[in-house]
């Protein structure tokens, strides 16, 4: 049988935001019928580069065809020059896409992107499921739970849920605005267990389409353990650049730590003598992001996600 993979309609969409022009474009791809619609989008911010887009594809690979009861449509690279340089925000104009919604079809770069996400990617979409991840530079573990979006959010074998702010300027913001369900998934980055990652994502994918009616009841996916709750949420920062060493690996992340552990340390440059350590600052630190490699950072880069569990 055909997968949706094979099925799959993509059209480009121009962004006329280089010197070469029409060369940019953003994809949509697209496929099924009916009233009942899901987007599905990754790469929103460019430093979290295709782990978002790896997942979308392992799903729709793997995804029957004729299991399709309603409308898939996917933005598997929503923001082309950044991930191109490899940063959160386009070089061309440093906008944060997610902070600018829903766009100008005569802006910048990040506006006019924003401006195709908010009609043609929303047009006719009940559901949103917007995918973030840690990226080239660290590793995320957790799901962002929005109002109305309590099933939706649960889904995804994520260890850890987190309420999620409110911002009316970001893409699940804008498109509760509209009155969509909606949520946002952290998971994921650049590590050796990239591939587990992607698989999880991907089978929350299918959890969350089969839960909202898109996939027929009986391709139900397997079971997971409901993620954890955790609350008073907080990032860690260094108060000086330096060099970055860290305590903690990669398979840390999504774990609970005792209060007090050494998570990592900033180095002077030169002399390599310690200017600052981080620590869990709960009694029980869940850890929601964590930097898993040696970098050089500058005073204020994020460097830890933490929370305490519920």
């Amino acid at each position: 049988m055909p997968t949706v993979w094979e099925k799959m309609q993509w059209r480009g969409i121009p962004l006329g935001a280089t010197s070469a022009w029409g060369a940019t474009q953003l994809q949509l791809g697209e496929y099924g019928a009916g009233e009942r619609g899901v987007l599905i989008t990754a790469g929103v911010h460019g430093d979290e580069g295709p782990w978002g887009a790896w997942a979308i594809h392992k799903l729709l690979r793997g995804l029957d065809a004729s299991a399709v009861r309603g409308r898939i449509r996917v933005a598997p690279l929503a923001n082309p020059l950044a991930m191109q340089a490899d940063r959160r925000n386009a070089p061309v104009d440093q906008l944060d896409l997610n902070r600018v919604f829903p766009g100008d079809a005569g802006g910048s770069y990040t506006e006019r992107v924003a401006h195709i996400l908010a009609t043609a990617g929303l047009r006719d979409m009940q559901y949103v499921i917007d995918l973030h991840g840690g990226g080239s530079w660290c590793v995320n573990a957790f799901v962002f739970e929005m109002a109305g979006g309590r099933e939706l959010a649960r889904a995804f074998p994520a260890p850890f849920i987190l309420q999620a702010p409110e911002r009316a300027e970001s893409l699940t913001g804008y498109a509760r605005w509209l009155g969509k369900t909606v949520t946002a998934v952290e998971m994921g980055g650049r590590s050796a267990q990239e591939a587990h990652w992607a698989e999880r994502i991907a089978l929350g994918l299918r959890r969350a389409l089969q839960k909202i009616g898109i996939i027929a009841a009986e391709e139900a996916a397997a079971a997971i353990e409901a993620p954890q709750p955790v609350s008073r949420s907080a990032v860690l920062r260094p108060a000086q650049g330096g060099i970055f060493l860290p305590a903690v690996a990669a398979e840390h992340i999504g774990t609970v730590v005792e209060g007090g552990r050494l998570l990592g340390q900033m180095l002077q440059p030169a002399t390599y003598t310690a200017l600052e350590e981080f620590r869990a600052p709960y009694p029980r630190t869940a850890l929601l992001l964590l930097r898993p490699f040696m970098a050089q950072l500058e005073a204020g880069a994020m460097t830890y996600v933490v929370a305490q569990p519920a």
